[in-house]
C-alpha cells in the first residue's frame, strides 16, 4: 500500500473507538490552595531569644510547590498577607471529623463530607479503621475520653469552606470558635450571595489567649459576581459528585491527607 492511498481518519472515528475502549474508574483529585489565620502568634526560638515572626490575626495563604520533601510529597509554601482583614466570596460549605493523637503524633480523619446520613470512612494512617455516619463513629467508645467529669469524643467535626478570594478558589478549614463565628453568621445570610468581610477578634479563656475569624456582610454581588459564583459552585459540584461516584466502588484504599484535606 502506498502512501498516498492511506486515509487519514476523522475526528469522529476516533472519538468513538476512544469511547468503545474499557476506562478504569477514577477521578482526578484537585488539592486547593489554603487561606487561613494565624490563631496565635508564630514564633522561633526560645526562651529569652525567642521572637515573634507573625502577630495572631494575620491572614496567609498556602500553596503547593514543585519541591519535594524526603518522603518525596510536595512542599506547601505559606505567604503572609501582612493584613488582618480580608474580603472573600464564600462559594460552597462542607464537613470533616478529624482527631489528633499528642501522645502518638497521629492524625485520624475523613474524607470531606456533605450530609450528616453519609456513610464515612475514617483513616490513620492511610488505612482505613472505621466507617459510619457522623455520628456513629463520634459514638464509637475508641474514639472516647474523659475530660472535667464529661465524657467527649476525640472526633471533632471541622467546617470546610471553598472561598474565591483575588480570583481563585482557596480552602478555608474552620474548627472552634471560629468555626461557630462562622456558622452563626451563615444562620443570616446565604454566604455566596454577598461579599464577606473576614476578620479577627482577640478571644481570651484562662491563662488561654487566641484569635478568632470573625464575618460579616461587605456588600451584595454584581451580575457579573453572580455569573462567576454560579460557574465556580458548578465546578465544585461535578468535583465531589466524581469523587462521591469513586467511594461508591467500594474502594477506599486511598490516602486522605490530615494536614491539606482533599477537595
Amino acid at each position: 500500500m502506498t502512501k498516498e492511498m492511506i486515509v487519514p481518519a476523522s475526528a469522529e472515528s476516533l472519538a468513538v473507538l476512544k469511547d468503545m475502549f474499557p476506562q478504569e474508574q477514577g477521578f482526578t483529585r484537585v488539592l486547593l490552595p489554603r487561606l487561613g489565620m494565624t490563631s496565635q502568634d508564630v514564633t522561633e526560638g526560645k526562651g529569652k531569644a525567642m521572637k515573634v515572626i507573625q502577630e495572631a490575626g494575620v491572614f496567609f495563604t498556602d500553596n503547593e510547590t514543585d519541591e519535594l520533601n524526603e518522603e518525596g510529597k510536595k512542599v506547601w509554601a505559606k505567604t503572609y498577607l501582612d493584613s488582618k482583614a480580608i474580603s472573600a466570596i464564600i462559594l460552597y460549605q462542607r464537613k470533616q471529623l478529624r482527631a489528633y493523637d499528642e501522645a502518638t503524633e497521629e492524625y485520624t480523619s475523613s474524607p470531606i463530607y456533605d450530609t450528616d446520613d453519609e456513610t464515612v470512612v475514617l483513616f490513620k494512617d492511610k488505612k482505613e479503621i472505621a466507617r459510619g455516619t457522623p455520628k456513629e463513629l463520634k459514638a464509637r467508645p475508641e474514639f472516647k475520653f474523659e475530660k472535667d467529669g464529661k465524657v467527649r469524643s476525640k472526633l471533632e467535626e471541622n467546617k470546610i469552606l471553598y472561598v474565591l478570594f483575588d480570583g481563585e478558589v482557596y480552602q478555608m478549614n474552620h474548627r472552634g470558635t471560629s468555626m461557630y463565628a462562622y456558622s452563626d453568621y451563615a444562620r443570616k445570610v446565604t454566604p455566596p450571595t454577598v461579599l464577606t468581610s473576614i476578620g479577627s477578634e482577640d478571644m481570651e479563656k484562662g491563662s488561654i489567649s487566641w484569635t478568632k475569624m470573625i464575618f460579616g456582610v461587605e456588600r451584595a454581588l454584581n451580575a457579573d459576581e453572580v455569573a462567576t459564583v454560579i460557574e465556580k459552585v458548578t465546578e465544585i459540584k461535578y468535583a465531589i459528585a466524581a469523587e462521591k461516584a469513586f467511594y461508591a466502588q467500594g474502594d477506599s484504599n486511598v490516602e486522605v491527607i490530615p494536614a491539606k484535606d482533599n477537595f
